[in-house]
C-alpha cells in the first residue's frame, strides 16, 4: 500500500479499549485530525504525532 493510499483510509479506533491519542489524515479536508486509538487493529492512517501525519500525508507545494 502506498503512502497516498494510506492517507485516504478512514480513521479506525481498532478493537481494543486502550486510550491512545493519535492523528489521522482526513482526505476530505486535507488536514490531520486527532482521534483516540484503542491499541490494536485499525489501519495505517494512524500517526503518533501531528507532525508525523503532516510529513506523511499533507501535500507539499
Amino acid at each position: 500500500m502506498t503512502t497516498n493510499e494510506i492517507c485516504t483510509l478512514p480513521a479506525e479506533k481498532g478493537m481494543c479499549a486502550a486510550y491512545m491519542p493519535r492523528f489521522y489524515f482526513d482526505a476530505t479536508t486535507g488536514t490531520c485530525k486527532s482521534f483516540i486509538y484503542g491499541g490494536c487493529g485499525g489501519n495505517k492512517n494512524n500517526f503518533k504525532s501531528q507532525l508525523e501525519c503532516v510529513q506523511s500525508c499533507v501535500p507539499h507545494n
